[in-house]
């Protein structure tokens, strides 16, 4: 089948470059491209983003973007003009167009096949007939998705509404020697064969998007003038992790670095400088997203991305750093902590209340990556310090306990003697001589590049001081006891009950068997009235705790009691530590 026609392949290419003129156009007058050129990041997850944009105004004083953001925080979404009229109003909105696609897949029929190799020798047997020649490329248009295949397939909100068109290739044109541009239909081709020759086919396709797009309407008088346009929300998927080490050295000298890890589930960052600050900002709606994002829910990538970052119920963090085992300051007691571990959410309410900033070089940092960033390395003061946190526990029957930290010893055998082993934790105290405050997050401690712990560094204002547990210092011993003196039954009633006035002796005995003079800390908290302490300790009575006594039974007719003693052991000494404690029950 021999088909000379220039005419063909010429109502082909005139369609061809009408639709591509036509594709350049379409309605791109006053088309923004946002840059970020600022991002402030928080230690929750959260960061602020600056982007700025330069455009010529349309006809009417308008100017647009497809780059809406998903997940701005309501209320946080601001928009304006660096010179030049003042914005009047800013729209969000779907929109539906057409776009061209390119898709690609194998080639499944002879005439698909040769679609794909243009310029390629190729011979093609044909039913009676066979030719060899050159593929000549034939210029096609994009396919229209059918209107009805359309409509049976419709897309959800955001995304687009792809439909495969019917296959390319059913007109394919070969230059034969001797016979000119020889134009064959596809379905008359049998087999074909060359050399090389490829079996990925491309084919253009047309389909119907549904777009986001924010316009920025600044009125009739901005039509045709050039505009600068600068954005700011607010946003999660950007965080940012304070980690520190701390090498420590001999007479009381150390170094403490800090680096940021960041962490990046929000958009690709191309070359913008960070500002990473110290605090946790108060956003009441940090939860609920903007109507300008078109979105129904707040969707926190990084919440998907790192679970174990973003989900943890921050049993570390300031708020609870009170009971530990190694820093316990009194107050009330918290649940015992599982197994399983957790990584804390490093904000807090003890955070300073001014907001510090860490600024950082432009960087870039796409989208699903990770970063380390050193901030700075300071020469501190560091003094070791044995602490040992006693908690009395009592209950409304005969039983107590004693807590030590976050472990529990029972003392609810009936002899008078209560006898349980008390853990003293070596510590460093730190002092903040630098020029930063130091944001709540991991350390880890290290001598002469051997790790002695990892622990939790608290935040520390500039000229403060802080306590760094190390590890339960095995070769400084403690025993607590408690012996009863006394027990006065009915010598109380009140509300129609009767109570008991029981008074105990508290005994803490304390051993130095190192061979250097040990600086110790000892705190001790229980429910009751302290009367007399012994060896300089320093006793404070307040108001009834529930954590005393496992309830409010008692609440109408006791107290609770503090004591704390300060003393340096020589080595090889001892010393005894004496309370006496009343309460009714």
């Amino acid at each position: 089948m021999r088909h000379s026609t220039p005419w063909i392949l010429a109502a082909l290419l005139s369609t061809y470059v009408a639709q591509g003129a036509e594709n350049k156009g379409e309605g791109r007058s006053g088309a923004l491209s946002l840059k970020t050129e600022r991002v402030v990041v928080f230690k929750d997850g959260y960061a602020l983003l600056v982007k700025q944009a330069e455009a010529v105004a349309d006809s009417r004083g308008v100017t647009f973007t497809e780059e809406v953001p998903d997940t701005a925080v309501l209320g946080t979404f601001w928009a304006w003009s660096d010179h030049g009229p003042a914005l009047r109003s800013m729209r969000a909105e779907w929109r539906e167009q057409e776009v061209e696609r390119e898709e690609r897949g194998t080639c499944t029929d002879p005439a698909s096949i040769l679609d794909a190799n243009p310029g390629k020798r190729v011979t093609v047997e044909l039913e009676g007939a066979t030719l060899t020649g050159t593929v000549v490329l034939i210029p096609m248009t994009a396919a229209s998705v059918p209107e009805q295949e359309s409509s049976a397939r419709p897309a959800p909100l955001g995304s687009a509404s792809v439909v495969v068109p019917p296959a390319l290739g059913q007109v394919i044109a070969l230059s034969v020697p001797e016979r000119g541009t020889v134009v064959l239909a596809g379905k008359d081709i049998r087999r074909v064969s060359g050399a090389e020759l490829s079996l990925e086919c491309k084919r253009k396709v047309r389909v119907t998007e549904r777009r986001k797009r924010l316009s920025f309407d600044f009125g009739a008088e901005a039509a045709g003038k050039a505009l600068s346009v600068r954005l700011v929300y607010f946003t999660p998927g950007l965080r940012w992790i304070p980690t520190y080490r701390l090498e420590t050295k001999k007479a009381g000298e150390g170094a403490l670095a800090l680096q940021a890890e960041l962490v990046n589930e929000l958009e690709d960052i191309r070359g913008a400088p960070f500002d990473l600050v110290v605090g946790v900002p108060n956003f009441r709606f940090r939860d609920i997203a903007s109507p300008l994002s078109l979105e129904s829910v707040l969707r926190n990538a990084l919440t998907q991305a790192a679970p174990s970052l973003m989900n943890s119920a921050g049993p570390m963090d300031n708020a609870l750093f009170t009971q530990r085992a190694g820093e316990w300051r009194g107050g009330a007691a918290g649940d015992e902590q599982g197994d399983a571990p957790r990584i804390p959410d490093f904000g807090g309410p003890a955070e300073s209340p001014d907001f510090f900033i860490h600024p950082l070089a432009a960087m870039e940092l796409p989208k699903g990556s990770r970063a380390v960033v050193p901030l700075w390395r300071e020469d501190v003061k560091t003094q070791d310090l044995y602490t040992l946190d006693v908690q009395v526990h009592r209950n409304e029957g005969d039983a107590d306990t004693v807590q030590y930290g976050n472990s529990r010893s029972s003392m609810g055998s009936p002899s008078p003697l209560r006898l349980a082993r008390a853990e003293v934790w070596h510590q460093l105290e730190l002092k903040n001589g630098t020029q930063y405050p130091w944001t709540t997050g991991p350390v880890l401690v290290m001598r002469e590049q051997v790790p002695q712990a990892q622990e939790l560094l608290t935040y520390t204002p500039r000229g403060g001081d802080t306590l760094v547990p190390l590890t339960v210092a095995t070769d400084v011993r403690a025993l607590h006891e408690e012996v009863e003196l006394e027990r006065k039954q009915n010598a109380l009633q009140s509300n129609r009950n009767s109570y008991a006035l029981i008074r105990k002796k508290g005994t803490i005995t304390l051993t130095n068997p190192r061979a250097e003079r040990t600086p110790l800390r000892i705190r001790l908290s229980t429910g009751g009235k302290v009367n007399e302490v012994t060896g300089d300790g320093r006793a404070k009575v307040d108001d009834f705790r529930p954590e005393d006594w496992g309830g409010n039974g008692l609440a109408a007719v006791n107290s609770h009691s503090e004591i704390e003693w300060t003393l340096t052991l020589e080595p090889g000494g001892h010393k005894t530590l004496t309370y006496e404690v009343s309460f009714w029950r």
